[in-house]
């Protein structure tokens, strides 16, 4: 694969807000996709549910590098301070840093609803004996017992899940040494949520919508103004900013798009 070069455009910007919007740009394109035309159905590097995300079997990804490619984006993000890749299945985790892997993390679910046939002790009818044998020979695996239906269980899990992704994880992880944090990862176990954190996690509240709505029209040194004591902000539906002085309590609409008309409305309040 060749060197990937890039040109910025426009208004000249320096600064961390640069650095982190670019960064959350390629991770964006990582989590959702890269608009390239020459796979068929897409670009998705990761497939499944949320949680249980598995790498794409797609063999040109494979054969392009694409998931090293990834694991230097994830690495460097991470390294900068940037967005990480949520939702990444146990199993794959499992291979990089010795996880769990569930049922969930079976993408086919037609595979996935065979292979579910085999939990709890009920007794198998001749047809879904047939579903599991007809699946266990196709992998060169022996056919189900009473003895074997729990060992059959997590096999047919294993080969359905890291039966065609484990180059593509080699890869991953190749990707992530050439960052130079696999060490980190490696020694410190609790380092690992942070680069892989569960998609669950990072879900969006109104809370976590409201703060960021207003640290965005807010100007970058406004974080180094000392008020003095705590002011509670708070988002609400109105035309104008308003304050409720004795509670410390600062009312900003949700409708601002730019500072330049947040602080044009803040003035005007004051009298300027």
């Amino acid at each position: 694969m060749s060197v990937v070069c890039l040109h910025f455009s426009g208004d000249p910007a320096i600064g961390d807000g640069v650095t982190r919007h670019f960064f959350a740009t390629i991770m964006s394109k990582l989590q959702a996709g890269f608009e390239m035309k020459f796979v068929p159905g897409g670009t998705l590097l990761f497939e499944g549910e949320q949680d249980h995300l598995i790498p794409s079997t797609s063999q040109l990804l494979l054969e392009s590098d694409f998931f090293v490619v990834a694991g230097r984006m994830i690495g460097h993000s991470f390294l900068h301070d940037g967005p990480c890749l949520g939702g990444l299945s146990p199993a794959i985790l499992h291979v990089l840093f010795e996880a769990t892997i569930a049922i969930k993390d079976c993408v086919d679910l037609d595979i996935r609803e065979t292979i579910k046939l085999l939990e709890g002790t009920a007794e198998l009818s001749s047809e879904e004996k047939n579903l599991i044998n007809e699946l266990a020979l196709s992998w060169d695996l022996p056919l189900v017992t009473c003895d074997n239906r729990r060992w059959l269980f997590d096999k047919l899990i294993l080969h359905a899940v890291l039966g065609r992704t484990s180059r593509q994880v080699k890869q991953l992880r190749r990707g992530l040494k050439e960052t130079l944090i696999w060490p980190l990862l490696t020694e410190r176990k609790d380092t690992i949520p942070l680069l892989f954190p569960r998609a669950s996690d990072l879900q969006c509240t109104p809370r976590v919508s409201d703060l960021m709505l207003v640290t965005q029209i807010l100007p970058p040194n406004s974080q180094e103004l000392d008020i003095g004591h705590d002011l509670d902000v708070t988002v609400v539906e109105s035309n104008l900013p308003s304050s409720s002085t004795c509670f410390h309590q600062l009312k900003l609409p949700g409708h601002y798009k730019e500072y330049c008309t947040f602080e044009r409305d803040i003035l005007a309040l004051f009298g300027h």
